[in-house]
């Protein structure tokens, strides 16, 4: 008769099987997701709405936009790796995460609304710098919350299933970001504004006060840090060579692979999809393209938060790296849909013969037929979430198999690597945006009177980075080494080595 494994001990399938006292409840679920739609507006909504106010509206170059935009990533290599260190060995009475999530909160609330009161009078030269010096102080107390709050959402449970059940509640709170970010900049063009730059400062500091900072501080007020007693008693974290070691760890350089990978491709489809709709299929009408943006954005958050479920269930029943890989091929799929959406007209028999039935019900018909790109999420959607639920989920078992390997929990310095790498991949996916618009002859001064070579290129751009992104990854996954069982062998020996890890009482 087989022996139980003490992972699972009563059920015949422990594969499927979650422990009562791993799990995690609803509410602290809901408190920790929260958490997610800052880490969102952080890292997407900073530079998508930088993007309309500072180059489409004042006219900054696209390529000096970019780099400006990467400038805070030299900073940050140097903060985050400090506040990962500083959130592994802070020890007070409120834990070692917390204290700096409600910190970073409160600065980085106030720190987003100061990037958007740039004086109207000031020369590129005079909005390059304020543009630069803002962007660092907010980037700099972002990382006091953001590090930290990633390091926490990697220890709220031991369980290989409950930590995908987690992510999940940080995916839907990232797709309600979605939903709502880029409504942004259409929002500053009410006329109870004034004008445009009197609306960029009214919306920026709202969206300061209540997302960045109300909504930020929930995780530090509500969730646990099921790790802290242990973390009390382990030997110090050292710093560089606890970084150096992260990265030598296959798990985590194929997961890295997998973020960087994302936001290269995913922000530069993001932005030149943006172009696409203001300057090819608008005419060079910034609002109404920013319109159709935000609702282009919804209906990938709407396909997203549809895609949750079925992502979960996937990753339980046939594992994480195998529902990447799923939803991988639908991306593929979409590069080809990229193609052929983002241009006026039908796009083709298919589209042209749905174009006549549409036109039939009164209201569906729309000039551009531009409600064709909503059918791009159908295909692109669902990654975003599963990277955003999945990733992370198998960030936390990268934490496992380290402790196993060095006999310390350093979430921060994990949670420090991957936050620098991933806003490096927004700064360097801006930037590249700026090169491949330069590289396609982009003119922003002749507005929605580009010439068809350029449409043509950016078009190509849009449909490429896609593509390969999807191969890319799908090749990555191959090497992924943390399966089902190998996370369950992990922790069998850690509990073995220095028992179970019970939530706080």
């Amino acid at each position: 008769m087989k022996t139980p494994t003490p992972n699972c001990p009563d059920d015949p399938d422990p594969a499927h099987s979650t422990r009562p006292e791993d799990r995690v409840g609803f509410w602290e679920k809901t408190a920790l997701g929260a958490g997610f739609l800052p880490i969102f507006f952080g890292n997407a909504a900073v530079k998508s709405f930088a993007l309309p106010v500072y180059q489409m509206t004042l006219g900054m170059n696209p390529v000096v936009f970019g780099l400006v935009m990467a400038l805070p990533r030299f900073w940050d290599a140097i903060t985050d790796p400090i506040m990962g260190y500083l959130s592994d060995n802070l020890h007070t009475k409120w834990g070692r995460r917390r204290p700096l999530i409600i910190l970073g909160a409160i600065l980085q609330a106030i720190a987003f609304g100061v990037i958007w009161m740039v004086p109207e009078s000031l020369s590129e030269v005079g909005q390059v710098v304020y543009l630069s010096l803002s962007l660092i102080a907010f980037y700099t107390c972002y990382t006091i919350f953001s590090v930290p709050f990633i390091s926490l959402s990697y220890e709220m449970t031991p369980d290989y299933d409950e930590r995908t059940r987690v992510q999940a509640f940080g995916g839907f709170f990232g797709k309600i970001g979605e939903f709502l970010y880029q409504w942004i900049f259409p929002l500053t063009q009410l006329a109870a504004f004034g004008s445009v730059l009197m609306g960029v400062r009214v919306v920026g500091w709202s969206v300061g006060i209540l997302i960045m900072g109300l909504v930020a501080v929930i995780p530090g007020l509500f969730v646990k840090e099921r790790y802290y007693q242990k973390a009390r008693k382990q030997d110090h974290v050292p710093l560089w060579s606890s970084m150096a070691a992260s990265f030598r760890n296959q798990a985590f350089i194929v997961l890295v692979g997998l973020t960087v990978l994302q936001i290269l491709a995913g922000i530069m489809a993001s932005s030149i999809d943006y172009y696409l709709l203001v300057y090819h299929m608008c005419d060079g009408d910034i609002m109404v393209g920013s319109v159709w943006k935000a609702i282009l954005s919804m209906g990938y958050a709407i396909i997203g938060i549809a895609a949750i479920f079925p992502t979960k269930w996937l990753a339980i029943r046939f594992g994480k790296q195998s529902a990447l890989g799923v939803i991988f091929f639908l991306v593929l799929i979409g590069a080809w849909g990229k193609w052929v959406l983002y241009t006026p007209g039908s796009g083709g028999q298919f589209f042209e013969a749905l174009d006549v039935m549409l036109d039939k019900i009164p209201g569906l018909a729309t000039p551009g037929n531009f409600w064709k790109i909503l059918i791009d999420p159908l295909f692109c959607g669902p990654i975003w979430i599963a990277i955003n639920v999945l990733t992370p989920s198998m960030f936390a078992d990268v934490c496992d198999a380290d402790e196993l390997r060095f006999g310390r929990r350093r979430e921060g310095i994990f949670g420090a690597a991957f936050s620098w790498i991933q806003k490096t991949g927004y700064s360097l996916a801006f930037f590249g945006t700026g090169v491949a618009l330069v590289w396609t002859g982009f003119d922003e001064k002749l507005g929605g009177a580009q010439p068809e070579g350029t449409l043509f290129s950016m078009r190509l751009v849009l449909a490429i980075s896609t593509a390969a992104w999807a191969v890319l990854a799908i090749a990555l996954l191959f090497f992924y080494p943390l399966t089902r069982q190998r996370m369950r062998v992990i922790r069998d020996e850690l509990e073995a080595r220095r028992g179970r890890i019970l939530p706080e009482s």
